[in-house]
């Protein structure tokens, strides 16, 4: 937290001792603290979400991937326009056991990495299958891929990969792949990564299925 306050710090004593200063340029740097007061909260949420987490129990219901997906494209849509990303959907009706909003907000979290680390105008894939007693489902990206050394710890809280991943410079705090591995956890399930530098990653949640698909 005190890399953006350093920022907000910083343009604040800088201004101030600028003679120069007018009312366009405090503007700017109003408009700049502004942007880091946005990542403080951000990560405060974070933070606060995994607080809330621990020993939490989920009310878990039967729901269909088909109730949770679209939900979860729909809140990621505007960024993937911006980089005139491709989201493909052809998860089917397959029903699983869990909450909903947490659901939803692991399938933000996973739709929001791939588009953060993939190029313009690639594609990103969402599908599943059923195996046993279990729902596989799998966001796959089109992106810069992720390094053998970055794999075990793409999971840690404030972990983030080489900046090599992407090429172009990409925010946040490290906590979003931390609060989906948390939200897997509640829901009795695992998530993994598999990465090729330079062809893509593929991130795969296993989820109990709902005694309705056995």
């Amino acid at each position: 937290m005190r890399t953006p306050l350093a920022a907000i710090q910083t343009e604040v004593e800088v201004a101030l001792r600028d003679p120069k200063l007018d009312q366009t340029m405090a503007v700017n740097i109003l408009r700049s603290n502004l942007e880091e007061v946005a990542k403080l909260k951000s990560l405060s949420d974070g933070l606060l979400r995994l607080a809330r987490e621990n020993g939490k129990t989920l009310p878990i219901e039967s729901i269909s991937l088909e109730k949770i997906i679209p939900e979860a494209i729909s809140q990621v849509l505007a960024s993937a326009e911006a980089k005139d990303i491709t989201i493909a959907n052809s998860v089917s009706d397959i029903a699983v056991l869990g909450d909903k909003q947490n659901l939803v907000e692991l399938v933000v979290i996973l739709l929001d990495n791939a588009i953060k680390y993939s190029d313009p105008k690639t594609t990103i894939k969402l599908s599943a299958r059923k195996h046993g007693k279990y729902v596989y489902l799998a966001v796959t990206d089109q992106g810069q891929g992720i390094k053998a050394s970055d794999l075990p710890h793409i999971f840690d809280r404030f972990y983030r990969a080489d900046s090599s991943r992407s090429k172009e410079k990409v925010s946040g705090y490290g906590l979003g792949l931390s609060i989906a591995k948390k939200i897997v956890d509640l829901h009795q399930g695992t998530i993994e990564a598999k990465s090729t530098p330079g062809k893509g990653s593929t991130f795969t949640v296993r989820l109990p299925i709902s005694p309705k698909e056995q």
